[in-house]
């Protein structure tokens, strides 16, 4: 894998755990409502999914070398 396609799959999980992360931590705040939270919270479980595969079996394929 290019280092390029690399670099963006981790900005991919870094977006996805802004997502849960700011999910859980609304999810505690009861006041603001639960309208988009578990939404959000399940697009970002969702895109953090593809990006740990990808991201794990390049560093299998870089310690392989």
């Amino acid at each position: 894998m290019k280092e390029q396609y690399h670099i963006f799959w981790e900005l991919i999980l870094i977006i996805a755990s802004i997502l849960i992360f700011r999910s859980v931590w609304l999810l505690l705040d009861t006041y603001l409502g639960y309208n988009l939270l578990i939404p959000l919270l399940i697009i970002g479980i969702i895109l953090s999914i593809p990006p740990l595969f990808i991201l794990n079996r390049h560093l299998e394929d870089k310690k392989k070398r």
